[in-house]
């Protein structure tokens, strides 16, 4: 699919709410008190808390994707867009800003049960809805419902990047079944160079930093990829983990 001169103009997107907090904007009294103890010669900074529950997404892994997504249209991969597992609309949002960005006639279609909450969150559906038209981006293509109903029968029949991001809260056992139903469904679709993100895949030992809590990602894909030409391939996401696999 052919796409017009990008813009050079960067995304604006309203989406600060939904990152992990700006570890640089920290009060005048934790300044002060980091200032002491660096002077004190210790080896440490305190930065603001992430909360898992509240922010879906890392500054580091927003620029994965804006990276990944501007390669994939830079480069003519053919498909669409796909995000199985949106929640609030935070990376779907920058996904659908980076697509109108470039001018791309390709659609982003993502995949949700919608009834799911994390912390105070309520009304997922609406909350998406809402984060999206507060983002000035084109409203993707909504399919609700469970992953086993939707996938693969309602996916594009070609996929040229897609987001895995569909923890449940279930056990490590029924993720990585989840997720191995998904890779399943997703991969056959795939085409050559695209690009499938694992949000969530943590290797212990080689993963920087991230959050390694949800075991059955990895589980799910190591196992998956075991007999594919492909390559996992590591991603730094700050305090959130992910990787990449590109389509051969």
């Amino acid at each position: 699919m052919k796409t017009n001169p990008p813009n050079d103009e960067p995304v604006q997107i309203r989406l600060l709410a939904y990152f992990v907090p700006n570890r640089d904007k920290v009060p005048p009294s934790v300044k002060f008190l980091n200032k002491v103890l660096g002077r004190s010669g210790f080896p440490f900074v305190l930065i603001p808390r992430c909360d898992h529950r509240l922010h879906m997404m890392s500054i580091e892994q927003a620029s994965n994707i804006h990276h990944l997504v501007d390669r994939i249209l830079a480069t003519d991969v053919p498909g669409e867009f796909v995000e199985l597992g949106c929640y609030g609309g935070s990376s779907a949002a920058l996904i659908s800003g980076l697509i109108e960005q470039q001018g791309a006639h390709r659609e982003l279609h993502v995949y949700d049960r919608f009834d799911i909450e994390f912390g105070k969150q309520q009304n997922i559906r609406e909350v998406f809805r809402n984060t999206i038209h507060a983002a000035g981006v084109p409203m993707p293509i909504i399919h609700e419902g469970d992953f086993l109903q939707t996938v693969p029968m309602q996916l594009p029949e070609v996929i040229a990047f897609a987001h895995v991001d569909c923890g449940t809260g279930g056990s490590a056992e029924e993720h990585a079944q989840l997720i191995t139903h998904c890779l399943e469904g997703l991969y056959p679709r795939l085409a050559q160079g695209a690009v499938l993100l694992l949000m969530d895949y943590h290797r212990a030992g080689s993963t920087l930093d991230g959050y390694g809590e949800l075991p059955g990602v990895q589980v799910a894909c190591d196992a998956f990829f075991l007999d594919k030409p492909e390559h996992i391939q590591l991603l730094y996401g700050g305090p959130y983990s992910h990787a990449f696999v590109r389509k051969r």
